[in-house]
């Protein structure tokens, strides 16, 4: 068996492979390999297990950024993680999540997320699940109306760059949301399925939706992919463009962060919702992972960490002083697995529960209230479209 770096051959047996695993065509997965199809791939990142002169497995890293706390950090996105049907369980897909790790750790990237086919697969690798969603499908005539939604528009040549600018804004307030190249933007108003609506208002676009309409069971559907509102103007002119659709013909279908539920915003709150999972978190590299954050209390707090996945991870960390750093050098400390530590990092779990439930191990109730002041709760979300 070889781990190696992709090479140009690899693209015939990665393609028919990754069709075989996931779906799709042969000819559609070439177009995944082709950094002219897909703007957030980089072949230096794709992985390959070869063996008996066969490419048999893949895994890529596609290299993003997320936001931590307001500022963009890169973060490696993994992705295409599969072996052909006829060659699973040899251990090649834990061999590709090492090489993926050592990798990442090799290039300067301390956190890593990715939306798993199996939870505890990747839980081995110490991925943890960090972020949740609620899923709504709601009749149009839920949404309140406006007089807002005259300045409500379709999209036009020259609105990217106000459009970009709302959407930094609004996705820098949650953790881990997944930040957007340019070349991604770019190709966003060339999707033929999909739609954009923004808000103006004295010359400055205020929020957007990106949707696509969809043919379910009879019934249309207007399945919102992204809305953003930078005022409550915005947010209610938009909600009166969703409202203007016909209730008898149509059902908007709207993810949105758990933290911030639309229910009780409706006219009736009376919706079907559910709750999905959403990404994993991975720190890659726990100091570098830390350093990203803008955290400071009173009083300093030791972390104890242990990783069986990365063992230079394993350690003490100093942390609230303004600054990270590797040792012990405070009183208080509280002992806790990575997983647990990515889920505090994304501010997806409560340190509190996390204690209640006996998977965090503060030595003194002073330890936990600092924790809980480094690592308050938050609302971390992707944007549908930016899943891979």
């Amino acid at each position: 068996m070889e781990v190696r770096k992709y090479e140009g051959r690899d693209i015939e047996p990665l393609s028919r492979a990754a069709s075989l695993a996931f779906g799709g065509s042969a000819e559609e997965w070439k177009e995944y390999y082709d950094p002219d199809e897909n703007p957030r791939i980089s072949l230096d990142h794709v992985h390959v297990i070869e063996e008996d002169g066969e490419a048999r497995a893949g895994a890529t890293v596609l290299p993003l950024e997320a936001f931590v706390d307001g500022e963009a950090a890169p973060m490696g996105g993994v992705a295409a993680a599969f072996a052909h049907p006829a060659y699973r369980r040899r251990g090649y897909a834990g061999k590709l999540m090492r090489t993926l790790l050592s990798d990442m750790r090799g290039r300067g990237v301390h956190i890593s997320m990715l939306w798993p086919f199996n939870h505890s697969f990747y839980r081995a690798h110490g991925y943890e699940l960090a972020g949740e969603s609620i899923r709504y499908e709601i009749n149009p005539r839920e949404f309140e109306t406006s007089d807002e939604q005259r300045n409500v528009r379709a999209f036009r040549d020259g609105d990217m760059p106000g459009v970009v600018a709302v959407f930094e804004g609004r996705a820098s307030r949650h953790q881990m949301c997944v930040r957007r190249g340019a070349k991604v933007w770019e190709r966003i108003p060339e999707r033929k399925e999909w739609s954009l609506v923004v808000h103006e208002r004295d010359g400055g676009i205020e929020g957007y939706i990106l949707f696509r309409m969809t043919d379910e069971d009879e019934k249309r559907s207007v399945k919102v992919l992204n809305f953003v509102a930078a005022t409550n103007e915005a947010r209610a002119g938009l909600f009166s463009f969703l409202a203007s659709y016909d209730p008898m013909d149509n059902l908007i279908t709207y993810d949105v962060p758990s933290g911030s539920p639309l229910h009780p915003y409706l006219v009736s709150s009376h919706v079907e919702m559910n709750i999905e999972t959403e990404f994993m978190l991975r720190l890659v590299d726990v100091e570098g992972a830390l350093g990203h954050l803008r955290r400071e209390s009173d009083s300093p707090l030791v972390l104890e960490v242990s990783d069986d996945g990365v063992p230079e991870n394993e350690g003490e960390y100093t942390i609230g002083s303004g600054k990270v750093f590797r040792g012990s050098g405070a009183k208080h400390r509280v002992r806790l697995d990575v997983r647990r530590l990515a889920q505090l990092y994304a501010g997806y779990l409560p340190a509190r529960k996390l204690a209640e439930y006996g998977l965090i191990h503060p030595d003194s109730s002073e330890a936990l209230e600092l924790l809980e002041r480094l690592f308050p709760v938050g609302d971390p979300w992707v944007y549908p479209t930016d899943h891979f």
